[in-house]
């Protein structure tokens, strides 16, 4: 219950950020597409610098084993995620777009900044499985979703900068090698940053949103409840009968970690590449934005349900 409740402030101060980045568009200070370059930044630079200094921390084999557990709790969480939709997609008629907001959740964006202040930051370690599933997914699965005739080109994968960060982390973690102190102090503060500006930059994309455009969507309500409350009540269930919890030490703690990024809102991933790709960006953007608004009543109550 505790935790819950943390993290239900934790996600309501988050979205006071947002209502900053919000702000300066609706005042006429900045542009939304000026939100550009701060997402890069977050993708390119303060995104590998946060997993960079995540790993580290000292080797054990308590650790490596937790690692190894959110990489199967990764794996079952958003595997269950695509099975699910295969199931749905036809009767519910959903298009490539609803079909990409349901499954992929915004579990970097949100997930570590909500870890490193709500559990702590020893535990952003245990982010890393669902983050180098998502990703691989991002350019696989997602990607031949939302382009016609898209092949998979293994390089974006590998070469992703976030998948090289998080590869050079856990080599430095198992080696047991650490940055130097003036190196670390600049890793550990730009990583920092995550969580701040990628909600700023959602907000900015929040100020050029129309509202009143969410009532042309009929299905949208439903994608935000298959994202937010159906997917995630099916990952905990997947979660409860496997039995994963009892295979390492706080493998509890390690499943929240992994269930959280499971209950996240919608990513804004795909809101980038529904743009990029031809299909209809304003939808994929105002799912993202309701989802995300909404998070804040259904992620502490799935977590509530986690902890009974």
């Amino acid at each position: 219950m505790t935790i819950s409740l943390l993290l239900g402030e934790q996600i309501a101060a988050m979205l006071l950020m947002v209502l900053m980045g919000y702000a300066v568009v609706r005042l006429g200070l900045l542009r939304a597409e000026q939100s550009a370059p701060l997402a890069a930044v977050a993708l390119y630079i303060v995104g590998p610098c946060m997993m960079l200094d995540a790993f580290q921390v000292e080797f054990s084999q308590d650790k490596l084993h937790g690692l190894f557990l959110s990489l199967a709790a990764a794996a079952l969480a958003q595997g269950l995620a695509i099975f699910l939709n295969m199931l749905i997609r036809r009767p519910l008629r959903l298009d490539p777009v609803e079909q990409a907001s349901a499954i992929y959740s915004n579990g970097g964006n949100l997930i570590i900044p909500i870890v490193i202040h709500v559990l702590g930051p020893q535990w952003v370690l245990y982010t890393s499985g669902f983050l180098i599933g998502q990703t691989a997914l991002f350019w696989t699965h997602c990607y031949t979703l939302l382009k016609k005739n898209g092949q998979v080109h293994l390089k974006n994968i590998l070469l992703n900068v976030n998948i090289l960060a998080m590869a050079a982390g856990a080599l430095l973690f198992v080696t047991g090698l650490h940055f130097p102190e003036i190196p670390r102090l600049a890793v550990h503060a730009t990583g920092a940053m995550i969580g701040p500006l990628c909600m700023i930059v959602t907000g900015m994309l929040i100020g050029s949103v129309s509202f009143r455009r969410i009532l042309a969507y009929k299905k949208l309500p439903l994608i935000v409840v298959l994202r937010l409350v159906v997917f995630p009540l099916a990952t905990l269930l997947l979660f409860r009968i496997s039995g994963l919890a009892a295979w390492v030490k706080d493998g509890s703690t390690i499943l929240l970690i992994s269930f959280l990024a499971a209950a996240a809102p919608c990513a804004s991933t795909v809101t980038q590449m529904s743009h990029l790709y031809g299909h209809n960006g304003e939808y994929a953007s105002l799912i993202n934005v309701v989802s995300t608004l909404l998070c804040v009543i259904t992620m502490p109550f799935m977590v509530y349900l986690f902890q009974l």
